[in-house]
């Protein structure tokens, strides 16, 4: 008795608040990828992400890291994905699945999808790679997935169950901490295709020292026409974040402690896409930004170009 009143707490606990958000989860992503886009913070966009904010300020840390250690397919991992804020949190990955095999890569052109947190994937003309992937289903995209690079070793920037998948299907994972024979650090370079990357291994913080890989990605490196995107992850000082070139887009984490103006006056991205945004895994009180926060940083640096993008989004990037 005692077993099955828990189970209806948990169900009704579950079940009232979805009935309530789930109503308009499907029109605020509506608005998120087909009415709007990251290029233009206009007053839908923004409604659409307070929307989202509410979702996420009732969404625990707890209860989302005890969703990533449930296993698939019970009873309880499908409870909590009724959540609105579940909903829309796996939908984004529905998106990726439908979108990213179906897109074709136009002549000078890069698309990227943000999937969650630091999460993106990056297809070009001719290859497909992802980078910090973190998503309770992750492993669904490795069929589409060339190879992947990992930042650092927090698990808020990887799925394991993706670098198993990956590595079962023979695909390289670069990161600095798997020995898996493509552990890469400060002054590695590789190709992978038509891509080349160059690698620089930085400080997070005060303690945590070299411990963050960025990574230079020329897409289009093979071709001679180079479009550079630089992913720096969780590194904290501007300082360390030296490109070796033109950088065309600019993916840093918007509240790890890195000056933000003066990294961006340093780099000189074409474009910026901030990222960490309501990582749920942190409690909402530490760590776990808002969308308002991520836009008050992007208004910051006074400068075009600075996006706030959302999970679930398609980017077309061009080559200027």
């Amino acid at each position: 008795m005692k077993n099955i009143i828990i189970k209806l707490l948990f169900i009704v606990g579950i079940s009232m608040p979805t009935m309530l958000s789930a109503q308009s989860i499907e029109l605020m992503a509506d608005i998120f990828w087909n009415k709007t886009s990251c290029r233009e913070l206009t007053t839908e966009r923004r409604d659409a992400m307070a929307k989202m904010q509410t979702y996420a300020d009732t969404f625990t840390h707890t209860l989302f890291n005890e969703y990533m250690a449930t296993p698939a397919g019970t009873e309880k991992e499908q409870g909590i994905e009724q959540w609105g804020l579940m909903q829309y949190y796996n939908m984004a990955l529905d998106k990726l699945l439908t979108e990213i095999p179906a897109t074709k890569v136009r002549k000078g052109e890069v698309v990227v999808w943000q999937l969650y947190n630091m999460g993106y994937v990056v297809k070009t003309q001719t290859q497909c790679f992802g980078i910090d992937l973190y998503h309770k289903h992750a492993e669904r995209l490795a069929p589409m997935i060339d190879f992947m690079l990992i930042t650092h070793n927090h698990g808020d920037h990887y799925s394991k169950a993706l670098v198993a998948e990956l590595e079962r299907q023979g695909k390289a994972v670069y990161s600095n901490f798997l020995n898996n024979g493509h552990k890469v650090t400060t002054g590695n370079e590789f190709t992978v295709g038509n891509i080349c990357v160059k690698v620089t291994t930085v400080d997070h913080n005060k303690t945590l020292l070299n411990y963050v890989n960025t990574y230079e990605v020329n897409c289009y490196a093979k071709k001679g026409k180079d479009y550079v995107m630089f992913f720096t992850g969780d590194a904290h000082n501007y300082e360390q974040l030296n490109p070796s070139g033109k950088v065309d887009v600019f993916i840093p984490h918007l509240a790890v402690g890195l000056n933000m103006v003066e990294a961006v006056k340093k780099i000189n991205p074409t474009e910026v896409l901030m990222s960490h945004i309501l990582e749920l895994g942190h409690a909402i009180t530490k760590w776990r930004w808002s969308y308002q926060y991520g836009i008050n940083e992007c208004e910051k640096l006074q400068r075009e170009g600075v996006y706030l993008p959302v999970w679930g989004e398609k980017i077309v990037l061009k080559r200027k």
